[in-house]
C-alpha cells in the first residue's frame, strides 16, 4: 500500500487552512498539512517518515479511547464517515477543541488504505460565543437604559433598565422609532443639530428631556452613537441614557465644589489624591508607569504683595489657562497650593516624552503676561517623580516630586529636575540633543556619505547606499546608533528622511550635470514615513521636481521597523511597488517572521545581513542560512545584496554560492560625496 498526491493535490492540501491529517491503518500519521503543523505546534520541517507519530500522541488518554474504540472501528466496519468534536493536544499539550470529519479511503475492491481527518479549529468561535454571552450579560444587568434601532432608527432591543425607566414595555417600543419618548422640552432645531452631530462624528452626547409612559417628563444623560458595517453603512444606532434626578444634578455640583478650585476650575488635592491613588492602584494591576509633576509658578508672592491680589488672581488664572492648553485630557491638572499646580500622567510612551512636556511647559510660563498697567515675566520650576522607578505608594511618590522641585527651585529656578538626579541630568541632556538636531535639520550639519555597491563578478559600481551623517557643533560626529533613535522617539525622523530624499535628488542631479553615469541609490525609509498617507504622492511630486527616474532610488525598510505599525507601512509599500519604485528589504534574517515578510512585502531586493556574513567563514549555521537567503532569493526572483563583506574570501565564497552583489569595506568603506563623484568619474572614464 503507498500513500502519494499529485502536485496539484500537495499544493491544495499546502493551502487549505482547515487542519488535513492522513493515517494508515496502524494509526501513524502519514501526512500533516502546513496548517496542522502550526496549529499542533510542530515543527514545519518534521520528517514523517523518520519520526514516528502516533494519533496517540495527539489526544488526551480518554479521547483517543474515544478515537480508537468507537471512531476507527465504526470506520473500519463500514461507516465510511464520521463527523463531530474532538480534543486535540498540541506539542506543548495545550487543548486545542477541533471540529472533525473523518473518512475512510478503500481500493476497489473496498478494502481500508488509510484514514483521514479534517479539522476546524474552534477555539474563536468558542470565544465568540462567550463575547456574546458576556454582552447580552452586560446589555440585560446594565443599570442605564440601553436601545438598538436598525439604521432606519426602529427599534430592534431594549434591556429591562430602558423599562424600568420609561415605564414601556419592550413589545410595546419594538419596531417603532425613539420619537414615542420625546417630551415637548425641545424644539425641531436642537433633533436637527443633534443629528447633524451624527451625521458628522458618528456620536452624539448631551443633557435631553424625554417623557415615560405615565406622562412625566424627566431629565436623562443621552449617548447616541452609530454602528456602521465594512461598506461604511450604517447598520444600527445604540442609545445609552442615565435618569437625572434633580438631587443626583446637586450632589454633582457639591462634588465638583468639593474636587475642584474656585479659583481656575482646576481640581484641587482632594481630586489629586483621589487620582493618585486610583492611578497608582491600576498600574500596578497593568503594569504601567505615572509621571507626577509639581510645576511652581515661581514669585506669585512679590506680585501679590506688589499689584494686589486682583491682579495676582488674574495672573494665576491665566498661567493655569495655558497649562490646561498643553496637557491631554486623559491627563489630571489640579491646583495644590497658591502658585503650584500638579499634573498626573497616566502610562506615558518614554522618559523623553516627560522632558520635553516638562521643557515646553517651562517655557510657556516663561513668557510675559500683561496685567494692563504692568506685565510680568516669572521664573517657573517644575520637579518630576515617576512610579514605580522612585516610589510605590502616593503619599510618597508626592513627596518625592516635591522633592525634586526643590532641586529645581535651588538650580536657580526656569529649569525641572527629575527626582532622580542622574536620570534628570540625562533627560536634560538627551533634550539638549534633540534641540541641537532640530537645528541640524534647518540647516547645517547633516550631510550624506555614499557606499558604493558592487557586481562581485566584475566588481564594477552599480549603485551605492545613502548613509546620514551628523557632525555636532560641540561633540563633533556621532554615530547614526545615537541619533537615529532619539529622532525616532520624538519624531524627527520624518522631517529628516526627507532631507535624506531631497539631498539624494540634489546630488543626483548634480552628477547628472557633470555627465557622469548615475548610479542607483539606496536610501533608508523609516516606518513612520510610511505612516504619512500622503508619502507617496510626495516622494513621487519630488523625483518629478528634479526631473529623475523612479529606477535611481531604492527604497530600504527593516523587518523590525515594520513590526511597530505593520498594516499601514505595507499599505504604503504596496502603493509605492504600484508606482515602481523599488523596495528592499535590510537586514534579512535577522528579525522574527522574515519569510512571513517576504509574502506580504512587494519586494525587489533582499539585504544578508552582515552579521551572517562576518560569521559564515567558521559558523556552518551562518554559512547555512546564507546559502538559503540566495537560494530564496533566486526563486523569488529578487535582487539579492550581501552587506558588511570585508575580505577577498568572503567575496569569493558570496561569488561561487550566486550571489551577485555586495558591499562593504573590502570594496569600499562610506565616501564622502567628493569622493564618491570622482569613484564615479574614473569608473565612467
Amino acid at each position: 500500500m503507498s500513500f502519494c498526491k499529485s502536485s496539484r493535490q500537495q499544493a491544495i492540501l499546502d493551502a487549505a487552512s482547515e487542519l488535513i491529517a492522513t493515517i494508515d491503518l496502524e494509526q501513524r500519521l502519514l501526512y500533516l498539512n502546513p496548517s496542522a503543523r502550526q496549529l499542533l505546534v510542530l515543527p514545519h520541517d518534521l520528517d514523517l517518515e523518520k519520526e514516528r507519530l502516533t494519533v496517540k500522541d495527539l489526544h488526551a488518554p480518554a479521547v483517543y479511547r474515544k478515537l480508537d474504540t468507537e471512531i476507527f472501528a465504526g470506520l473500519l466496519e463500514g461507516k465510511g464517515r464520521w463527523e463531530g468534536e474532538l480534543e486535540f493536544r498540541d506539542s506543548n499539550d495545550q487543548p486545542i477543541p477541533m471540529q472533525m470529519t473523518i473518512i475512510l479511503h478503500t481500493d476497489e475492491e473496498g478494502r481500508p488504505l488509510w484514514i483521514t481527518g479534517i479539522g476546524r479549529d474552534l477555539r474563536r468561535r468558542r470565544r465568540l460565543e462567550t463575547q456574546r454571552r458576556l454582552a447580552k450579560r452586560a446589555f440585560d444587568h446594565a443599570i442605564e437604559g440601553l436601545i438598538v434601532t436598525d439604521g432606519r432608527a426602529r427599534i430592534q432591543h431594549v434591556n429591562p433598565a430602558f423599562v424600568e425607566i420609561t415605564g414601556y414595555t419592550a413589545e410595546e417600543v419594538v419596531g417603532k422609532t425613539p420619537r414615542l419618548l420625546r417630551s415637548d422640552h425641545h424644539d425641531q432645531a436642537f433633533y436637527d443639530a443633534m443629528w447633524q452631530s451624527i451625521a458628522d462624528k458618528d456620536r452624539w452626547q448631551g443633557e435631553v428631556w424625554n417623557r415615560r409612559k405615565n406622562g412625566s417628563v424627566y431629565l436623562q444623560w443621552l449617548t447616541i452613537t452609530c454602528v456602521r458595517d465594512v461598506q461604511g453603512r450604517i447598520e444600527n444606532y445604540v442609545s445609552i441614557f442615565h435618569d437625572l434626578s434633580e438631587m443626583q444634578a446637586k450632589e454633582e455640583e457639591i462634588q465638583h465644589l468639593v474636587h475642584h478650585d474656585p479659583l481656575t476650575g482646576l481640581g484641587n488635592r482632594h481630586l489629586l489624591s483621589e487620582r493618585l491613588q486610583h492611578g497608582i492602584r491600576q498600574a500596578k494591576g497593568q503594569e504601567e508607569k505615572l509621571a507626577l509633576l509639581i510645576v511652581d509658578l515661581g514669585h506669585i508672592q512679590l506680585i501679590n504683595d506688589s499689584l494686589g491680589h486682583t491682579n495676582c488672581d488674574r495672573l494665576i488664572r491665566i498661567q493655569s489657562a495655558k497649562l490646561k492648553a498643553r496637557v491631554q485630557e486623559a491627563d489630571t491638572l489640579v491646583r495644590v497650593g497658591a502658585d503650584e499646580f500638579a499634573l498626573l500622567i497616566e502610562d506615558y510612551n518614554s522618559l523623553h516624552d516627560i522632558s520635553q512636556l516638562a521643557n515646553e511647559l517651562k517655557e510657556v510660563l516663561q513668557e510675559e503676561i500683561d496685567l494692563t498697567e504692568h506685565r510680568v515675566t516669572l521664573s517657573p520650576s517644575i520637579g518630576v517623580a515617576f512610579f514605580p522607578q522612585d516610589a510605590d505608594t502616593p503619599d510618597q511618590l508626592l513627596i518625592n516630586a516635591q522633592a525634586a522641585l526643590l532641586e529645581a527651585k535651588k538650580a536657580g529656578r526656569d529649569t525641572f529636575r527629575f527626582f532622580d538626579q542622574e536620570m534628570s541630568q540625562e533627560a536634560r541632556e538627551r533634550l539638549k540633543l534633540e534641540q541641537a538636531l532640530r537645528s541640524a535639520i534647518k540647516g547645517g550639519g547633516l550631510s550624506l556619505s555614499f557606499q558604493p555597491k558592487v557586481l562581485l563578478e566584475s566588481g564594477h559600481v552599480y549603485g551605492a547606499e545613502a548613509l546620514l551623517r551628523w557632525c555636532h557643533p560641540e561633540l563633533g560626529p556621532l554615530s547614526p546608533g545615537v541619533f537615529i533613535p532619539l529622532a525616532e522617539e520624538s519624531g524627527l525622523i520624518v522631517d529628516i528622511g526627507s532631507w535624506v530624499l531631497r539631498q539624494t535628488c540634489k546630488s543626483l542631479v548634480s552628477w547628472r550635470e557633470a555627465g557622469l553615469s548615475l548610479p542607483r541609490i539606496a536610501v533608508n525609509i523609516s516606518v513612520q514615513q510610511l505612516e504619512q498617507e500622503e508619502f507617496p504622492d510626495w516622494l513621487e511630486e519630488l523625483l518629478h521636481e528634479y526631473d529623475l527616474d523612479i529606477s535611481l532610488l531604492e527604497l530600504e525598510i527593516t523587518e523590525t521597523g515594520l513590526m511597530k505599525n505593520e498594516l499601514k507601512a505595507l499599505m504604503s509599500l504596496a502603493r509605492l511597488k504600484e508606482r515602481g519604485f523599488r523596495i528592499a528589504l535590510d537586514d534579512f534574517g535577522t528579525g522574527y517572521s522574515s519569510l512571513s515578510y517576504l509574502r506580504k512585502l512587494p519586494l525587489s531586493t533582499l539585504k544578508i545581513d552582515r552579521s551572517f556574513i562576518l560569521d559564515m567563514g567558521d559558523d556552518p549555521v551562518s554559512l547555512s542560512i546564507v546559502k538559503t537567503i540566495i537560494q530564496l532569493a533566486q526563486n523569488l526572483s529578487l535582487d539579492l545584496v550581501a552587506e558588511g563583506v570585508e575580505d577577498s574570501c568572503q567575496a569569493q565564497q558570496l561569488f561561487d554560492m550566486g550571489c551577485p552583489h555586495a558591499q562593504g569595506y573590502y570594496f569600499y568603506k562610506p565616501l564622502i560625496e567628493d569622493d564618491f563623484i570622482q569613484l564615479l568619474a574614473a569608473s565612467s572614464s
